[in-house]
């Protein structure tokens, strides 16, 4: 029920307003309601949605969880309190789920998303003024899944004022179509379907077993990387910006380092950590450690009234604790994955190249 009018207001909403359609703008797709090109150039409508366009996409989702993880030992480099130090490491722990889990959904758009452009091959709405907006496909809307996504776990988790964290989620999906749709980069099907799908990987991946996660990547891994290479209209020019093939492996560096944070918990906390889902793991009321294990801790780092030595001992549990060379290792292969995409998009590696009048380059 719940969905139904979330669906019905999205529709309404979008309908409301983008009632104008650009002139010398071409439907691609057809006049069909759900597939017409609703770009409005009227007033304030363009502004109100590049303004919305910059805070929610999924690369600002990606960067800013990546940025997160990255600056996340801080909080074990800051402390020196042994006294609150057990409390302390859970959050830590919690945390570092939440946000690796974060990041593994910001990537379905990147990855998946791109992917299933490739299967479902529908064209972006809008061809105004002699050039395409876009890139070559639109179908799903990858703006729209990171909307879902975001919109599902503010419904869902609720982390700050239930009722506020709710209604936070619903009109995030409604600006974000909005905004897809206002400046003509897809259809209202497009923004629909990708909202859709985003509301369920949000579902899915929370619940299941988070060593399924790592089986959910490397599927995402051949199913993207087969229906890019096998789609005859995949054809880019030099220094393509919406080479999709070079998107996919740029999204893919992403998950290298869920992979690689979803080992170091398997292999630090057991690999039965791994049974358990993201869901019952970020609960409030959670305890990673037990009672007699924060007791062993604080002995660990404060064992005797030497205070040189207790700081000792407590400066080498933060630096464990911390692994900051694990996390230096996971970047050096995020960066190099990342740079590889950048090589890619230069040197039109791997793809089926042509002149930028017959590529995808708009």
């Amino acid at each position: 029920m719940m969905k139904s009018k979330l669906f019905f207001l999205l529709v309404v909403s979008i309908t409301l307003i983008g009632y104008a359609n650009a002139q010398n703008c071409t439907n691609v797709n057809g006049d069909m309601f759900f597939n017409k090109c609703w770009k409005n150039n009227d007033s304030v409508l363009p502004l109100m949605a590049s303004f919305i366009m910059q805070f929610v996409n999924p690369r600002t989702v990606a960067y800013t969880t990546t940025s997160m993880i990255v600056l996340l030992p801080a909080i074990f480099l800051l402390n020196n309190s042994p006294s609150i130090y057990p409390t302390l490491k859970n959050k830590y722990i919690q945390m570092k789920y939440v946000l690796i889990h974060m990041l593994h959904r910001a990537s379905y758009p990147l990855v998946l998303g791109v992917g299933l452009y490739a299967v479902f091959r529908q064209r972006r709405p809008c061809f105004c003024d002699g050039s395409s907006i876009g890139s070559y496909y639109g179908m799903p809307s990858g703006d729209a899944m990171a909307g879902g996504i975001l919109a599902a776990y503010l419904i869902d988790k609720a982390p700050f004022y239930p009722v506020i964290s709710r209604i936070s989620g619903v009109l995030l999906m409604i600006c974000v179509c909005f905004e897809r749709t206002i400046l003509g980069f897809h259809t209202v099907g497009q923004v629909i379907t990708g909202t859709s799908i985003g509301f369920f990987l949000h579902f899915y991946s929370t619940r299941v077993p988070q060593w399924v996660l790592l089986v959910d990547i490397v599927a995402q891994w051949i199913l993207s990387a087969v229906a890019l290479q096998v789609d005859p209209h995949l054809i880019y020019g030099p220094n393509d910006p919406n080479n999709l093939w070079v998107w996919f492996i740029w999204g893919l560096s992403f998950q290298i380092i869920v992979i690689f944070a979803l080992i170091r918990i398997g292999v630090l906390e057991g690999w039965g950590a791994l049974k358990k889902s993201y869901n019952h793991s970020s609960r409030q009321d959670f305890n990673i450690q037990s009672e007699a294990e924060d007791h062993l801790l604080l002995y660990t780092i404060k064992p005797s009234s030497d205070e040189s030595e207790s700081d000792v001992r407590y400066k080498r549990r933060i630096a464990k604790d911390a692994d900051i060379p694990y996390t230096f290792i996971t970047f050096v292969a995020f960066f190099i994955v990342n740079f590889i995409s950048f090589c890619m998009q230069n040197w039109n590696w791997l793809v089926h190249t042509g002149s930028s009048e017959n590529g995808t380059h708009m």
